[in-house]
């Protein structure tokens, strides 16, 4: 009887430090993630905005997809650079510079592709040889992490205003329209109907989750019947005052905020909450998700 409590007791303190290493590589890891990328921005945004061009090719993917909230939408590293090069290289041109708002940047790791990076910056112009606050802005770059180098592949750039103004992201007409289709959206999923959740997306759907990794159409839908398979009752619910919307010119909005994950695991009800981000693009009047970024989990 002793050698059995013995080897419980053993048992259990064996599966607590594991808990613990665990915790703490975890933690390890993300710290030095958060390094790493705080490096990567400020040697990014030290030469962004000056005439390095080929500097630059160097920070992002040849896939690279900048949305822009008032730029609307670049795609490719050839189209972006040749941008940056127009508007802020030569004299006569626009001397800007950015500066990342102390404390705002978060950093989450997306399993086998990178990293997703949230935060706040200003931007300063320098006119007649004075420099000026001219903005305030917010971003999500997404990082890909291959061949043992870091760059930028997606970029939200959003909710940009003049230095003390407010932003409308909870409210107004297009706010109640994404509500809307958010609520629709997760009906879908909390029906667990596969068939009308795929309407919901666009068919070049990429799906970033933090510990999945980065799916395809096709590969999102699969992995959603899996889940709705195991029959656990899962559903899905937004967490009040957490939505909020922001446009993209001429493609759509970007749409963040907090929800709870329910199911039921060992006769208990197991829930979650979780920050996301979708990225919904507006064809024709039809709304469709585009882009999602899961994370934090």
């Amino acid at each position: 009887m002793r050698q059995k409590l013995l080897f419980i007791l053993l048992t259990i303190i064996f599966l607590l430090f594991r808990i613990y290493v665990n915790a703490q590589t975890s933690a390890h890891t993300n710290r030095d993630l958060y390094t790493e990328l705080v490096y990567r921005d400020s040697v990014v945004f030290a030469n962004v905005y000056t005439c390095n061009t080929a500097k630059n090719e160097t920070f992002f993917t040849d896939d690279i997809e900048f949305y822009h909230d008032k730029g609307g939408v670049t795609k490719s590293r050839k189209t972006l650079v040749e941008q940056l090069r127009n508007n802020f290289c030569g004299e006569g041109k626009t001397k800007l510079r950015r500066e990342l708002v102390n404390g705002s940047m978060k950093v989450y790791p997306i399993n086998k592709y990178g990293a997703v990076q949230l935060g706040e910056h200003r931007f300063y112009i320098t006119e007649n040889g004075k420099e000026a606050l001219s903005g305030v802005a917010k971003f999500i770059h997404v990082w890909k992490y291959e061949r043992g180098e870091w760059r930028i592949s997606r970029v939200f750039s959003y909710d940009h205003n003049a230095p003390g103004a407010e932003s409308s992201a909870t409210s107004g007409e297009l706010y109640q329209t994404i509500a809307s289709r958010d609520s629709g959206l997760f009906q879908a999923f909390n029906a667990h109907d596969i068939e009308r959740l795929k309407t919901f997306f666009t068919k070049d759907l990429e799906f970033y989750h933090d510990k999945s990794g980065l799916t395809s159409y096709d590969q999102t839908n699969e992995n959603f019947k899996k889940m709705f398979d195991q029959n656990n009752g899962i559903k899905r619910e937004l967490i009040p005052n957490s939505l909020e919307v922001y446009p993209i010119k001429d493609y759509g909005v970007i749409e963040i905020g907090e929800h709870q994950f329910c199911h039921i695991e060992n006769g208990k009800n197991d829930c979650g909450t979780f920050p996301f981000i979708i990225l919904w693009q507006n064809q024709g009047g039809d709304w469709k998700v585009s882009r999602v970024i899961s994370y934090n989990h």
